[in-house]
């Protein structure tokens, strides 16, 4: 079982989750890079660099669905509000949709002139959001299987695109250290948010109020910014000071007693959970042989989810064992 590790300040020993391993998912031939629970919590998606995707069962680990999604690595993934459709974002400059139940391709979204790195679909389920090394993010339609608009965003690599709670607006980040916030319907910047560092962002993700985001640069740190008045309100850390691979997340543990984590991979192979509010690091296990490539949490269960890169290409699946 993973322990709880010291963190900057000390732990709070009674609000420490532990997590302990539930099953391992070992599809993939090369680097994991995302994985992703579906909405209804059924179900769970990955890819990887071996160009497949494969859509497991959350409760018993059992695969359900396997398809060869593109001609070159495939970099995300992301579902559709109702759990039936999959968007993938790849290497061979395309994002395509897949129908989860049958396997079938459905669209094929081309416009991206380089490798294409995220993709995250709008809560209504109307558009998706991409971005890649071509500096931009596209919005697509997914009735239409058109292109709704290119966006130049950014001076180098987008890697990361999240919708706010109503779809009203985007939030890009970049390897040239921006975070842009963007209005989905004009198109229009609204907001930069830039640390003085300017070290490069890895991932960014809403709150579900909207009203942060969460955000991991390659500078060891993850940050929490207030997005009305652009300022960094949280930087969590921990005392190793290794750069988080994975994408950083917020945990919640409901009930009455409900607290709110955060969470990330890194790559020391370790998993970090701070405390939302103290910043302490409450807890962290050794999850992978290899760099934690990316980390996704269950919509209503204490379950993770974290993959591995090359030397330990699997998914591995952990359960909060503090109730």
């Amino acid at each position: 079982m993973p322990a709880p590790a010291d963190g900057p300040g000390g732990m709070d020993v009674d609000a420490a989750p532990e997590w302990e391993l539930l099953y391992g998912l070992y599809g993939h031939s090369r680097t994991v890079t995302c994985v992703e629970f579906s909405p209804d919590g059924q179900k769970l998606a990955t890819c990887g660099a071996d160009c497949l995707v494969h859509v497991w069962e959350t409760c018993t680990g059992r695969l359900l669905q396997t398809w060869s999604a593109h001609d070159e690595g495939v970099n995300a993934v992301c579902w559709t509000r109702d759990s039936r459709y999959i968007a993938t974002a790849s290497d061979d400059r395309t994002v395509r949709v897949f129908d989860v139940e049958s396997g079938q391709k459905i669209r094929t979204f081309l416009g991206h002139t380089s490798y294409v790195m995220c993709v995250a679909c709008h809560p209504l389920s109307t558009l998706l959001v991409s971005g890649g090394f071509d500096e931009t993010i596209r919005l697509w339609d997914l009735q239409r299987g058109t292109c709704h608009r290119m966006i130049a965003a950014h001076s180098d690599a987008v890697t990361s695109v999240d919708f706010c709670a109503d779809g009203t607006m985007m939030a890009s980040c970049s390897h040239d250290g921006l975070i842009r916030l963007w209005d989905t319907h004009a198109g229009l910047c609204l907001r930069t948010l830039q640390h003085a560092d300017k070290a490069p962002v890895a991932s960014v993700r809403f709150s579900p109020s909207s009203l942060q985001l969460l955000a991991s640069s390659l500078d060891s740190a993850v940050r929490l910014w207030d997005v009305a008045n652009a300022r960094v309100i949280k930087t969590y850390t921990s005392h190793t000071n290794t750069q988080y691979a994975g994408a950083a997340l917020f945990l919640f543990q409901p009930g009455p007693d409900s607290r709110v984590w955060v969470a990330c991979g890194s790559e020391d192979r370790q998993v970090y959970v701070w405390d939302l509010q103290t910043k302490r690091v409450v807890a962290s296990w050794s999850a992978h042989r290899d760099a934690v490539a990316y980390i996704a949490a269950h919509p209503t269960l204490p379950l993770l989810a974290t993959a591995g890169l090359a030397q330990d290409a699997s998914v591995l699946v952990w359960a909060n064992v503090v109730t």
